[in-house]
């Protein structure tokens, strides 16, 4: 008859640290190229969206204001 195996000291790990770690570095180096690709993408200028109105805005408030009271 085989002897049945002790169960394990509470506590005691039954599954390893590194359990499935190519899924967690698979996910990971997905999560990198994805944000290489989006910077690459924005650095090049395609995330841009012009927008005068703002531009303009910021224009105006560029201007240097004239004081009345100075003479």
């Amino acid at each position: 008859m085989d002897q049945v195996p002790s169960p394990p000291l509470p506590g005691s790990f039954t599954v390893s640290p590194l359990f499935q770690w190519e899924t967690v570095a698979l996910v990971v180096g997905l999560a990198v190229v994805v944000a290489l690709v989006v910077a690459a993408l924005l650095v090049a200028g395609l995330g841009r969206a012009r927008r005068p109105e703002w531009e303009d805005w910021l224009a105006s408030r560029s201007t240097a204001r004239e004081d009345p009271d100075r003479p």
